[in-house]
């Protein structure tokens, strides 16, 4: 679609342009609400107990997917 047949370019905003404007202020939002995230943190080791837990969490839905 030509930008003169588009109908912004005559009338007031459409739905679509609207909706992308409003999905980059979003972004743009989100991203600098993000930036002081600390993505490179390093992950605590897990303890003895932890592990012990996710292993029998995992055996337990193992067990689950086979009787399924």
């Amino acid at each position: 679609m030509r930008i003169i047949e588009h109908i912004c370019a005559t009338h007031a905003i459409c739905f679509q342009c609207f909706k992308a404007g409003a999905d980059r202020t979003r972004a743009r939002r989100e991203a600098w609400a993000q930036r002081s995230l600390p993505f490179e943190a390093v992950q605590p080791e897990l303890t003895t107990r932890e592990i012990a837990h996710r292993e029998q969490m995992l055996a337990h839905l193992a067990q689950a997917a086979r009787r399924a």
